[in-house]
């Protein structure tokens, strides 16, 4: 082969240079990205270096040697920038403009100080040996981060190339071939060889990295939506539960508030027997009887339904909720477990009506939990009172509830709110933690933080309802 049909290899291989990468850029056109753009334009820039190497014979010597190589080696920098961002990894252009010119300062100096073209050659290849290396390094860091049988291919691609061009090298250092890319024989051929092998297969393998990385992203993003609406229904399940345990451990409470208006219907009743059967009825009394057992049957019903609402599963049914009436239902649930404590419930709501948008149980779920904590938390103090502000902040509307305990201890700040941890003998430790989803599941937050004069907070911000 002669010097000219070397000479013209190198200018198709450097048009195949430019056609491939805009080819992989239209390919992978529905997968916008940095990294994409980066490589195709590297391998543009590589393209037009080669094709002045193909160009040689009719160029002037800067422009064929110096400004072909920076030229090249400005493609491949780029293209490593490109497996760099893949890789999430910065690349500063500070740090590539000096290798850069340090390169070609090095090259410079064997070309013109020395004149000494097997040094000029031996520096030119080894620059392209350490950047091929580098770029099979980077391709084997991400098969092995993301786990992609197309980078390791890409890495095999680019380490030949590394070798032949490190043989290349070597041959010309000891004096066993011409110190010239596009001189004749074995050599040259091995060069160009190695030019379509990473021209041809290493956009190939580009191409198949990045589909495969994006397939696997896509699998992993429907997985991760699997885990995430498993990890939903599981709480929802855990919610329920919970709610039930919290019922039962207050069956002696409803017991308590239902046998007060049972026993008041029944002594009605007995008393409206009684005059019936004596003849001693009169119309008046037994109306006013027959109106207090409609009273405390509607007393009764009503609780009831309040129970049957509180257990039952939720379905996620968001609504317009008006949190100064799930405060006051709640209220009534404890109402036994309040009086029995010699507790008060201090109220101070915004006069307008406090609406955000949600499922009523799950969020009558964190008003319970957080007064019962409150509750629990007091056992031991004179001060027991609970004071509930509820108001609305700038299209937010904030609930906060406050106790009068010992606060929460140091050494439990940072666990307090996580899953299964709890202080009470008879506790889950998950009531806190539900409440914490529940509340970002409405796109709000739950935070509980002690008080400087004694006690706790606990703030419940949600979005306002927008009508």
């Amino acid at each position: 082969m002669t010097v000219f049909h070397v000479s013209t290899v190198f200018l198709l291989l450097g048009l195949l240079y430019l056609i491939l990468p805009i080819t992989v850029w239209m390919a992978l056109v529905k997968q916008p990205s940095r990294g994409i753009t980066l490589w195709c334009l590297g391998g543009v820039i590589l393209g037009i270096g080669l094709i002045l190497v193909g160009l040689r014979a009719l160029l002037p010597v800067v422009v064929s040697y110096p400004i072909a190589n920076l030229v090249m080696w400005s493609g491949i920098s780029i293209q490593i920038a490109a497996l760099r961002y893949s890789l999430g990894q910065n690349t500063s252009i500070r740090i590539i403009f000096s290798l850069l010119m340090l390169s070609l300062g090095a090259f410079e100096f064997c070309r013109q100080i020395l004149q000494n073209s097997v040094l000029r050659f031996t520096c030119s290849m080894f620059i392209f040996t350490l950047a091929f290396t580098y770029i099979s390094y980077l391709g084997w860091h991400i098969s092995k981060r993301y786990q992609l049988r197309s980078a390791r291919w890409f890495s095999f691609v680019y380490s030949v190339t590394s070798i032949v061009m490190f043989v290349r090298m070597s041959r010309a250092l000891v004096g066993l071939s011409e110190p010239d890319v596009i001189s004749q024989g074995v050599d040259s051929y091995l060069t160009v060889a190695a030019g379509f092998l990473i021209s041809i297969l290493g956009n190939f393998a580009y191409v198949g990295v990045v589909l495969e990385a994006s397939t696997r992203r896509e699998m992993d993003a429907v997985a991760q939506r699997a885990r995430q609406d498993e990890s939903i229904r599981l709480s929802e399940q855990i919610a329920q539960l919970e709610r039930q345990r919290t019922l039962g451990t207050m069956s002696s409470s409803f017991a308590h508030e239902l046998s007060q208006p049972l026993t008041a219907i029944l002594m009605d009743a007995q008393a409206i027997k009684s005059s019936v059967v004596a003849g001693e009825s009169n119309m008046k009394e037994i109306v006013e009887s027959v109106e207090e057992i409609e009273k405390n049957t509607y007393r009764t019903v009503t609780l009831v339904e309040r129970i049957r609402n509180f257990i039952r599963p939720a379905q996620n049914e968001y609504e317009r909720v008006d949190l100064r009436t799930v405060l006051q239902d709640v209220a009534n649930l404890l109402a036994y477990e309040i009086r029995k404590n010699n507790m008060k419930i201090d109220l101070q709501l915004d006069e307008e009506s406090c609406f955000v948008e949600g499922d009523r149980v799950q969020l009558s779920q964190i008003v319970l939990n957080v007064y019962r904590n409150a509750i629990q938390a007091m056992q031991e103090t004179k001060n027991k009172r609970i004071m509930v502000t509820l108001e609305t902040v700038d299209e937010r509307v904030v609930l906060r509830v406050r106790d009068f305990g010992s606060g929460i201890a140091d050494e439990l700040k940072d666990k307090i709110g996580q899953p299964f941890m709890t202080t009470k003998k008879d506790g889950l430790g998950v009531g806190l933690s539900i409440s914490r989803t529940i509340a970002e599941m409405h796109s709000g937050s739950l935070n509980i933080s002690n008080v400087v004069d004694g006690g706790a907070i606990v703030e419940l911000n949600l979005p306002a309802f927008q009508s």
